[in-house]
């Protein structure tokens, strides 16, 4: 089965606490939903140093996928908070990306993100639509 053939969402979160039960809400989920012509990554929560893993499994996943397209998006309208860290594991997971001749492009970063962005000068390389 190739990556075309898949439409399904894949679903990771990260607890808010080490040990705790699955039914608290996440800090950060990732959704990876695999349309015919490219993969869309969609983060919601908080993107912190304790959810960095879950960003760049998902991205390290998509970037080993037999997809037709060299585009990624990484959809971050969901995002309510992010930190230098979070951009810098960004800026590395579009490196990665490159590396397997993929782009990645940020779609609808809310405001404060952009802001976070165009202050630290991090990922501001990075397309943004």
């Amino acid at each position: 089965m190739t990556v075309r053939d898949r439409h399904e969402d894949f679903v990771a979160g990260h607890p808010m606490f080490p040990g705790e039960s699955n039914d608290s809400s996440p800090l950060l989920t990732v959704r990876i939903r695999f349309t015919p012509n490219l993969p869309v990554v969609r983060l919601s929560g908080e993107l912190d140093i304790a959810s960095l893993h879950l960003l760049t499994d998902a991205l390290d996943s998509v970037a080993a996928a037999s997809c037709p397209g060299d585009l990624v998006v990484l959809n971050l309208a969901g995002i309510t908070f992010c930190d230098v860290a979070g951009l810098r594991m960004i800026e590395m997971c579009a490196a990665t990306l490159a590396a397997a001749d993929k782009e990645l492009i940020l779609y609808d970063a809310p405001p404060q993100l952009r802001k976070l962005i165009k202050i630290t000068g991090v990922a501001q390389h990075i397309v943004h639509r």
